[in-house]
C-alpha cells in the first residue's frame, strides 16, 4: 500500500486555505448583483403599481363626493321652489293662491310640462318677509361647469371643480301631475336631476348622479 509523501499534503492543505482566503470573484459578484437588480425592480415595479391603484382610487372617491355634494347643493335650493309665505292661508282661495304664488318653474325657457328635458332650470320662491328671489342653475358645456344663480347675485357662481372634473351632462327632465278645479289647474310640478362628470386627469373614469326633486306647493293656473 503506496503512502503519499509528506510534503504533499502540506501542499493540498496550502492550496484550499489559499481558495478560502481569495473570497467571491469579480463574476460571482456581478452575477449577485444583477440578480439582486432583478428582484429590486419587481418590488419597485409592484409597489408603483399599488400606488398608482390606491391614487386612483381615491380620485374616483373625491369624483363620487363632488358630485353628490353638487346635487345636494341644487336639491337643497331647488325644494324652496314654489313657496310663498301665504300659500296655507290661500289654499281656500284658488284666485288670490294664483296670484300670490312665485313664477312658475320653467325648463330652458320653458314652462313645466310632462316629459320636457333641457340644461337650464329656473324658478323662484318668496322668503318669509314676502321677498322674491329668482334661482337657476345651469350646464356651462364649454367649461364643463355647473352654474348657480340666485338672490341678488349679479353673476353666476361656478359650483363644480373645473380643475378636478369636467361636468359633461346636466339635465332636467319635468314630471307634472295636474286636475282640473272648475275653470282653473292646479299641477304639481316635479323635476329629476342628472348629473355626470368626468375626471380632468383621466376622461375614461365617469360617475352619475340621479336626483329628483317635487314641488311642496302646486302652482295654479287658468
Amino acid at each position: 500500500m503506496s503512502r503519499r509523501p509528506a510534503g504533499s499534503n502540506k501542499l493540498t492543505r496550502a492550496f484550499k486555505r489559499r481558495l478560502a482566503e481569495r473570497g467571491i470573484s469579480l463574476l460571482e459578484t456581478l452575477i449577485a448583483m444583477a440578480l439582486g437588480l432583478m428582484v429590486m425592480a419587481g418590488v419597485l415595479q409592484f409597489v408603483s403599481r399599488l400606488v398608482e391603484g390606491n391614487t386612483t382610487t381615491l380620485k374616483v372617491t373625491r369624483l363620487e363626493q363632488d358630485i353628490r355634494t353638487l346635487m345636494d347643493i341644487m336639491l337643497q335650493d331647488i325644494r324652496r321652489a314654489g313657496h310663498f309665505p301665504e300659500g296655507v292661508s290661500d289654499l281656500g282661495a284658488p284666485i288670490k293662491f294664483m296670484q300670490d304664488q312665485p313664477t312658475p318653474p320653467m325648463i330652458d325657457g320653458q314652462p313645466l310640462r310632462d316629459g320636457l328635458v333641457g340644461s337650464t332650470l329656473t324658478y323662484a320662491y318668496r322668503d318669509a318677509d314676502g321677498k322674491l328671489v329668482s334661482g337657476r342653475f345651469a350646464h356651462d358645456a364649454k367649461a364643463g361647469t355647473i352654474l348657480m344663480h340666485t338672490g341678488t347675485a349679479s353673476a353666476a357662481e361656478t359650483i363644480s371643480d373645473a380643475a378636478f372634473m369636467n361636468v359633461t351632462e346636466l339635465q332636467f327632465q319635468a314630471a307634472r301631475t295636474q286636475v282640473k278645479s272648475g275653470a282653473l289647474t292646479v299641477a304639481t310640478p316635479a323635476v329629476q336631476i342628472r348629473i355626470v362628470g368626468r375626471l380632468k386627469a383621466d376622461p375614461a373614469i365617469e360617475r352619475t348622479q340621479l336626483g329628483r326633486m317635487t314641488w311642496r306647493n302646486p302652482v295654479v293656473s287658468p
